[in-house]
């Protein structure tokens, strides 16, 4: 796989500094151990005139929503596969002109906006957040945390209500038929399905 994550990283340091906002980088790409299906967790004191600049400035969405336990994440997938975790900060202790970040957030006071996602999300119905969990479920196991991945897909299956069993012998044949009986009942966007359907035909 083309490494469009390090481009993704890269985008945001360079909106960063253009923008004097601060952004932290957190998670895996922090840590360094990194896959290429690992999402790219971030963390942006932008406030809400900054908020769509930053999301689409790197490229066309397929996919937006937003975390609520705890809210104030917003969940995006692009086009070309990547995956960001973006935390909305509402207030931090920052002073520094120095505006991208590679270290933990919490190192720092801060405080999330718990609702400035809510102006981005495409939807917010309980099925579109629910279709979000394909994705997840995909990216952990192909990522090697196949328990974590099988866990995920069964969310999917328990709230379809329906018999499908997926377990790691089976996970591409269940997975890609929750997907299909999924997309019967609740429409799942074109662009974001070509994702699914491509990662499923990687496991």
């Amino acid at each position: 796989m083309e490494n469009y994550q390090g481009r993704y990283i890269e985008y945001l340091e360079r909106f960063a500094s253009s923008n004097k906002i601060h952004i932290y980088l957190g998670g895996s790409f922090l840590r360094g151990n990194a896959t290429p299906f690992s999402d790219v967790d971030v963390s942006a004191y932008c406030g809400q005139d900054k908020i769509r600049d930053l999301v689409y400035g790197y490229g066309e969405p397929v996919f937006i929503s937003g975390t609520t336990k705890p809210e104030g994440i917003l969940i995006v997938i692009y086009e070309d596969g990547v995956a960001a975790d973006l935390e909305i900060i509402g207030e931090i202790d920052e002073s520094r002109d120095i505006f991208f970040h590679r270290e933990d957030i919490k190192e720092h006071l801060y405080k999330r906006d718990e609702s400035i996602w809510r102006t981005v999300s495409l939807r917010d119905d309980i099925p579109y957040r629910m279709s979000r969990l394909f994705h997840r479920s995909l990216i952990k196991y192909l990522a090697g945390k196949k328990d974590l991945g099988i866990s995920v897909a069964n969310e999917i299956v328990d709230y379809l209500g329906a018999d499908i069993p997926i377990d790691d012998k089976n996970y591409r044949k269940g997975i890609e038929e929750a997907l299909n009986v999924f997309g019967e009942r609740y429409p799942v966007d074109g662009g974001y399905r070509e994702i699914l359907v491509k990662l499923i035909g990687m496991t």
